[in-house]
């Protein structure tokens, strides 16, 4: 049976929108912090912000990068083991499901995660860069059950 999620692409230009002003405020100040260092001179406190700043400027960068590039490519397909299920709350309010099938972590919809059990061979229609999931089909069962990890 094959759970498809019609918000897959939706999903990757939210992430664009949502994460793209806040890199860009981000490259502000660390440009400021630039500019500051190369007009007053190097001091602890500048070297530690500007340390700081650019770590989350990169990390920002990376996820915008990323869901701008799929936003250009075509959904690929990965068949495989699931070798590892689990749920976790995210952000203390979200519970989320993870699948870990080929070396690829996805994140699941509850719709999607409904079908999925651990052991079971799973075909996976996702995003390539952000691994969004587009649908997910499971191809034959192992007959162990759901994973209690959590």
């Amino acid at each position: 049976m094959a759970v498809s999620s019609a918000s897959a692409r939706a999903a990757v230009l939210r992430s664009a929108l949502l994460f793209s002003p806040f890199l860009l405020v981000t490259l502000g100040a660390l440009a400021f912090i630039v500019r500051d260092v190369a007009v007053e001179g190097s001091s602890g406190g500048r070297i530690v912000g500007l340390v700081l700043v650019g770590s989350v400027a990169a990390l920002l960068g990376y996820q915008v990068v990323q869901s701008v590039r799929d936003l250009f490519a075509s959904p690929v397909e990965t068949t495989g083991l699931v070798e590892r299920l689990w749920s976790r709350n995210d952000f203390f309010l979200f519970r989320n499901t993870y699948l870990f099938v080929e070396r690829n972590v996805f994140r699941l919809e509850p719709e999607q995660a409904l079908e999925v059990e651990l052991g079971a061979t799973v075909r996976v229609v996702h995003y390539p860069h952000t691994s969004t999931v587009e649908r997910i089909e499971v191809v034959s069962r192992s007959g162990r059950g759901r994973s209690p990890q959590g």
